[in-house]
């Protein structure tokens, strides 16, 4: 019985010898957005009769018609729509509205088109879909947002008589808030994260 105690003890020694101290900080840089397309959403919905606002009836092949003339006098084509048959269905309401969208590279044509509607067409959302960043801009980033960590960790180690000695993990994180536009803030700069672990010295 001894002896299989001291095994496991000349065992277990070399692992906590090899136990190193560490620090973890995240480190961050701003990421500059550039769009690349709008998408418009659009619903195209049944008009029912209604005499007291004197309303008339329209289904939607009259609707989409009218439109088109609408469109054509900004030189939009109905064509380049496509149609979101999944969309309608999920909201069940594919036996009375039709949903479609419009992909542009183009904010003025975003804006006209918001002049162009008619009673039954409703613009119901815009996706701003960003540039995707490349694999050397991804690179720059990450160069930069490591050295904002080694900034705020050697500030750290300092505060306990230590200094940070080599890079021992970089982990990308979740940068979901980059792939997207922040529509509510266009003026705020958005922010590159990654986490940095140093060994201590």
């Amino acid at each position: 019985m001894k002896k299989i105690i001291i095994g496991i003890l000349l065992c277990t020694a070399p692992i906590f010898g090899q136990q190193q101290n560490t620090i973890t900080v995240i480190g961050e840089t701003f990421k500059k957005t550039t769009i690349k397309e709008y998408v418009v959403n659009i619903e195209i919905k049944d008009i029912v009769a209604d005499t007291y606002q004197n309303i008339e009836s329209k289904k939607r092949p009259q609707l989409i018609e009218e439109y088109k003339s609408k469109l054509n006098s900004i030189g939009i084509d109905f064509k380049k729509f496509k149609e979101n048959k999944l969309y309608a269905v999920t909201g069940l309401t594919h036996r009375t509205n039709s949903n479609y969208y419009y992909t542009t590279t183009s904010f003025e044509e975003v804006e006209k088109m918001f002049g162009q509607l008619i009673k039954g067409v409703t613009i119901i959302w815009i996706d701003i879909i960003p540039n995707e960043s490349t694999n050397t801009e991804i690179a720059t980033l990450n160069s930069m947002a490591i050295q904002d960590a080694a900034n705020k960790a050697t500030l750290t180690a300092k505060n306990i008589n230590k200094k940070i000695g080599d890079i021992q993990k970089v982990e990308t994180l979740d940068n979901r808030q980059s792939k997207y536009y922040n529509t509510a803030k266009p003026k705020e700069p958005q922010k590159y994260y990654v986490q940095v672990t140093f060994l201590l010295e």
